[in-house]
């Protein structure tokens, strides 16, 4: 059976005008070619709908029973299509990207804040998510793009370096640590420290860079989340380790914080996506503000002279 739309329209504008003439008016067709559409649903469906004579048009008892029917299909398709253009229109007008929470704590809402001065119609999805999984949301086209570490094992995506991200040691007032030169792995390993729980980004970072120097790093606390690191070095604990993106850090009262005076303590903070692929106008559109801003240093740390 060979049915199309077309077809179903064509019946149910003739049963509701009751005319050819008006209906072909309606439809912005010829009127032989809205009776032929007519013919072929009725020797599709193998049934006689109309009955028609020189004065008038009428529904067959079989063609009253069916209108109803394919009228609701109609009106359904119609709604269909509506809601469609209204999701791709609202889809037009939505980024969605993946973003350390660090940055997406601190670097995201002035660079969204920015962007929808001039675009104040667009939405942002933001899935605040850990290094490993940023990836697999880009490769998966859950998200149009994500801001993480850079992977030189992600080859098959595209990394656009946006800055580099140097580690804090962040202590307590009055500590030790303030008054050295210079703050090293040595100086580090001294005291006890309050590391990230393993796998994420950050401690796979600074487990890489006390290897480097020939140091394990020993945890006396490991937390999930950075704002419990910081309290329990405000509650004299130890020193915990952290990026300098980590808002926690300037949240945080009777806490300081300086640079880790070791290029092993620094991860570059890139842009992915994927190659080749074609982004809507507004994700691109907001891909170049971001990289337009790639030069600019995270915000000022609670420190001394940093």
């Amino acid at each position: 059976m060979h049915i199309s739309l077309g077809q179903i329209r064509a019946f149910v504008t003739v049963a509701s005008t009751r005319s050819f003439t008006r209906a072909a008016e309606v439809l912005a067709l010829s009127q032989p070619a809205l009776t032929n559409r007519v013919r072929q649903f009725e020797e599709a469906l193998g049934l006689r709908l109309f009955d028609r004579n020189t004065r008038s048009v009428e529904l067959t008892h079989i063609g009253r029973e069916l209108l109803p029917i394919f009228l609701r299909l109609v009106t359904e398709f119609e709604g269909a299509v509506v809601n469609a253009r209204d999701f791709v229109s609202k889809a037009k007008g939505v980024v969605r990207l993946a973003c350390l929470p660090s940055c997406a704590a601190t670097l995201l809402p002035d660079l969204i804040a920015r962007f929808q001065i001039d675009h104040p119609d667009v939405t942002f999805e933001v899935e605040d998510a850990l290094n490993s999984s940023i990836a697999t949301l880009v490769r998966e086209d859950r998200v149009d793009f994500g801001i993480g570490m850079a992977d030189e094992n992600d080859g098959d995506l595209e990394q656009i370096k946006l800055f580099d991200d140097t580690m804090m040691v962040v202590y307590p007032q009055n500590h030790p640590i303030a008054d050295r030169p210079d703050v090293t792995v040595e100086a580090l390993a001294a005291y006890p420290l309050i590391l990230m729980n393993r796998g994420s980004s950050v401690r796979d970072l600074v487990d890489g860079a006390f290897i480097a120097a020939g140091r394990t790093a020993t945890p006396a606390c490991q937390v999930r989340y950075m704002t419990t690191a910081v309290a329990l070095v405000r509650a004299g604990l130890g020193l915990a380790i952290l990026p300098s993106t980590a808002v926690e850090i300037r949240t945080q009262a009777n806490v300081l914080a300086r640079p880790i005076d070791d290029p092993a303590f620094s991860r570059t903070i890139v842009l992915m996506r994927r190659r080749h692929s074609p982004f809507r106008p507004v994700v691109q559109t907001f891909i170049d503000s971001v990289c337009s801003a790639r030069t600019c240093v995270p915000p000022g740390l609670i420190d001394k002279g940093y």
